[in-house]
């Protein structure tokens, strides 16, 4: 896994997400801290220590929102819950991988994240652990070796909670006894990014990026294929400039799933059919969000559009961030909150993309996306702080 260090932020991102070579030469400029005219103030309600956090993996371990608590966990296997409004713990649990001669702990390797549903929590690792622990008290209830890398979010839908892999697979386990329900399969090339896309449920099934500049679809009930689209093509000018999976967790709204590809695009489809409705040049790997007729995306190299999701036409677009290794955006009370590399929150106003206000939190920076309740913005930095943040 490669190593994410503040001097080569750009270089590392790109290194660190195709799961191979690592480079300690920056390829790109990196933007100074944008200096803005703050229009808001950004507070902090409470914060609370997580483990040690991902340190130096690209481990997006976001939080989870649910049952008045927040969830989150660090790489080595801590797994904690808080009062979702005063940051007090509810509880804390260690999930430690198989103890060998060789170390008496040894990290359990989570990853991807906290999700939750049917009173549980669930959450993966890197050397192929499903855990599903019950909500209330952090007890384990079971876990499920894989076969594989679990590096996104898992679901729950359907009484299963499905997970997917690395290796290209995606499987369904029943809830309750964590049977496997199904499974389902595609292939992965040599050289790709190194993740794999979140799912989203929708109409009875649910849908996620592929390598290869697809999105496809399957029946909850039983794995059955729906549907498999191509929305990026391969450029062909190098090998790098032919990984075009698309990681980002796609996006439903209506009838629509918006999704985006790296080195690729970002595509408006037919929910129902897979068919094309618009789609434009745009590269990221982060997740995307939704305000109103404003699709919302931080791409590649740290910009930021607003995109009207109706067309596909530019609104806005912030350069100010360029190569700071910017996350997922998230919508706080009409704005438009990112974090960086260096462990700052920034506001954009929704409808111009000025900034509107900034606060560094943690200088070791952020990788996991932002997760937002009600008026809370609730952000888990590299080292395990979690903070629930609020605009005063």
């Amino acid at each position: 896994m490669a190593q994410w260090s503040k001097l080569v932020v750009a270089s590392a991102i790109i290194s660190g997400l195709l799961g191979g070579c690592s480079s300690t030469e920056p390829l790109f400029k990196i933007a100074p801290v944008p200096v803005i005219d703050s229009q808001v103030t950004l507070e902090v309600n409470w914060d609370a220590t997580v483990g040690n956090g991902s340190g130096d993996y690209f481990s997006q371990l976001q939080p989870a929102v649910a049952y008045g608590k927040t969830f989150a966990s660090d790489r080595q296997g801590t797994v904690a819950a808080f009062d979702a409004v005063t940051g007090k713990k509810q509880w804390q649990v260690e999930l430690n991988a198989t103890d060998s001669i060789f170390s008496t702990k040894q990290s359990a390797q989570l990853s991807g994240g906290v999700a939750t549903g049917y009173d549980k929590v669930a959450i993966g690792s890197e050397s192929g652990q499903l855990y599903l622990l019950d909500q209330a008290t952090g007890e384990t209830l079971w876990h499920k070796q894989v076969g594989g890398e679990i590096l996104a979010l898992p679901i729950f839908t359907n009484n299963l909670v499905i997970t997917s892999l690395g290796n290209g697979k995606i499987i369904a386990f029943d809830v309750d006894s964590g049977e496997q329900r199904w499974a389902y399969h595609s292939d992965v090339p040599a050289l790709s990014l190194r993740g794999s896309s979140g799912m989203v449920e929708n109409q009875g099934a649910i849908f996620f990026g592929l390598p290869r500049g697809k999105v496809g679809g399957v029946l909850t009930d039983g794995g059955r294929a729906i549907w498999q689209q191509a929305i990026a093509s391969s450029k062909g000018e190098n090998e790098l400039a032919n990984v075009i999976d698309v990681d980002a967790t796609p996006l439903v709204l209506g009838g629509t799933l918006y999704a985006v590809a790296y080195n690729g695009n970002l595509a408006a489809l037919e929910l129902r059919t897979g068919k094309v409705l618009w789609k434009r040049a745009y590269s990221s790997f982060q997740s995307m969000t939704v305000d109103g007729y404003n699709l919302y995306v931080t791409t590649t190299d740290g910009h930021v559009y607003a995109i009207d999701r109706r067309s596909g036409l530019e609104k806005w677009g912030q350069l100010g961030l360029e190569n700071r290794g910017v996350s997922a955006p998230a919508v706080l009370e009409g704005y438009i909150a990112i974090t960086d590399f260096e462990g700052y929150v920034h506001l954009l106003d929704s409808e111009q993309g000025n900034f509107v206000a900034q606060r560094q939190l943690d200088s070791d920076g952020y990788i996991a996306k932002p997760v937002v309740d009600h008026d809370l913005l609730y952000l888990l930095s590299k080292d395990g702080l979690l903070s629930a943040v609020s605009i005063k």
